[in-house]
């Protein structure tokens, strides 16, 4: 009797990683570079839980759409696996180190676990390296965090790449039109991500936003360069002509630096809408599609956990971070 032939079934999930001990040793040199710049800015290392009770992160629902869930037998509560250091340490510094002075500089070195649709290509697990800036805020402690990513990645082997700078408080500004909508706000967001212009156009004509706001909109998407572009971008809202300013400030002291050949302001930055608060970035390698990493201001989050404190840190996808080495290696 004939038997059709079965595909076996997967050993382990897609999306997650096991490494041989060649890959293995080659991860764990790029972790000691990279652990070695943080720790000689004087970052403290900390290790956040696995996981944890869905409801102690105080972080909105879309936030955690991604993350893998499940209920604790002993207590009826839903835990959910580690998926983002940063609300882990923002209430870790709320909390178990509020004794301490600040500013708090901590670090980590984890994994991070978030659903993925096959198609994306995007791994389930992901190690990340990071650090957090807590306690501090303004122009310099934003600038510390961008050129401690800029050090690792290079530190780490990488030569050629870019930090893409935005600046979250004037987007929220410019899309102000769009918040009493906000399946609207969504779409928008996506297609701004995205860089669809012919679409975002279209979309906002056809849900009849106002022909001036659909402009100023439209225009967000045209910023994009160096410093140039800020004085540009304040005359189309004045009122976070501040926020601009200081970014003008990070530019500037990352340039004194010597990290300006790395540097691209893009205002129209728009990842992590609902997470970050003013200065942000992304780290991009020729060839990736994806970015090797990123941070920013996150002013609102240590609020939700009883103790305000402004905020900014970075994390670096150490897998991306290893293929855009190997690439650059290969084009030699």
């Amino acid at each position: 009797m004939f038997t059709p032939f079965k595909t076996p079934k997967p050993m382990i999930p897609k999306g997650i990683a096991a490494l041989s001990p060649e890959e293995t040793a080659k991860r764990r040199r790029l972790e000691k570079r990279v652990l070695s710049v943080v720790y000689q800015h004087g970052y403290q290392e900390v290790v956040p839980p696995i996981f944890e009770y869905y409801d102690s992160l105080s972080v909105s629902d879309e936030a955690l759409d991604r993350a893998y869930k499940f209920v604790d037998r002993s207590t009826g509560r839903v835990i959910v696996l580690r998926h983002d250091v940063t609300p882990q340490i923002a209430r870790m510094a709320a909390t178990s180190l509020t004794g301490r002075p600040h500013p708090l500089r901590l670090c980590y070195a984890t994994h991070v676990f978030c659903y993925a649709d096959e198609h994306t290509g995007e791994g389930r697990e992901k190690f990340q390296i990071g650090g957090e800036l807590i306690g501090s805020g303004g122009a310099d402690a934003d600038a510390e965090i961008i050129a401690l990513a800029i050090e690792s990645i290079r530190k780490a082997g990488l030569r050629s790449f870019k930090v893409v700078l935005g600046q979250m408080a004037f987007v929220r500004g410019i899309l102000q039109p769009l918040q009493h909508t906000p399946s609207l706000l969504e779409r928008a967001l996506g297609l701004i991500a995205r860089k669809e212009t012919a679409q975002l156009s279209a979309l906002l004509i056809e849900a009849q936003v106002p022909r001036p706001s659909v402009e100023t909109i439209m225009a967000l998407l045209t910023f994009v360069g160096y410093k140039e572009v800020l004085k540009r971008a304040a005359s189309h809202d004045p009122m976070v002509a501040t926020e601009l300013q200081k970014l003008d400030r990070v530019f500037g002291r990352l340039t004194k630096l010597g990290f300006g050949a790395h540097l691209l302001i893009d205002l129209s930055e728009v990842r992590g809408f609902d997470y970050y608060t003013g200065t942000i970035f992304e780290v991009f390698a020729d060839g990736l599609g994806s970015a090797l990493g990123g941070g920013g201001r996150y002013d609102n989050l240590l609020a939700r956990f009883g103790k305000p404190l402004p905020a900014t840190g970075f994390a670096l996808n150490v897998e991306r971070l290893q293929t855009a080495i190997s690439r650059q290696v290969i084009r030699r």
